[in-house]
């Protein structure tokens, strides 16, 4: 009985020690696609706010001096996509509602490059237009809810989202300045 108790406990420690070396591998690639899913999310977040600096920046600026690539899908928007796409494929309804979001705000913004290059004075600044303001509002409330989404898929939804950093305090009347078009904080 002695000679068949040694080979079993040898086998048995021997399945113990190979469940907890394929338990620790596990573990460690659970980390580690957790610690680049979160790197990829911060990258999601940064691009999507690169992308709405952009549009603030194409407000009043002619759009004559661009490519139709460029205003159709600027570089912020092209890599928050990709990112989208490798990453985070449960955002796919609201890249979905940006890319329409984003359209919008770009035919806006030719009708109103239309108008200043066939009036010269036709035009409003943001500050005063309800229409720019609706728009980007829109826009701004759909990037911020991206972003918490994908803040709760990384696992960092511990601190509540401060909105992507579009001065949008003179759209309630707070903080208006008469001189000219809102900037960036």
């Amino acid at each position: 009985m002695n000679e068949l108790l040694i080979p079993s406990l040898i086998g048995a420690v021997s399945l113990v020690a190979a469940a907890a070396g394929v338990y620790r591998w596990m573990r460690y690639l659970t980390k580690v696609r957790a610690a680049r899913l979160r790197a990829q999310g911060y990258r999601l977040i940064r691009s999507l706010q690169a992308y709405s600096a952009w549009i603030d920046n194409q407000r009043d600026l002619p759009f004559t001096a661009r490519s139709l690539d460029e205003l159709t899908s600027p570089e912020p928007l092209t890599r928050a996509r990709r990112i989208k796409h490798e990453w985070f494929p449960s955002l796919a309804q609201h890249m979905i509602r940006l890319l329409q979001a984003h359209s919008r705000v770009i035919e806006y913004l030719w009708e109103q490059n239309l108008l200043r290059l066939s009036q010269g004075s036709g035009w409003r600044p943001a500050y005063e237009d309800q229409q720019y303001l609706q728009l980007r509002g829109a826009q701004e409330e759909l990037i911020d809810e991206m972003v918490v989404i994908c803040r709760d898929l990384i696992g960092d939804a511990r601190q509540p989202w401060r909105s992507t950093g579009s001065d949008f305090s003179f759209s309630n009347g707070l903080g208006i300045s008469r001189s000219g078009p809102a900037s960036r904080a």
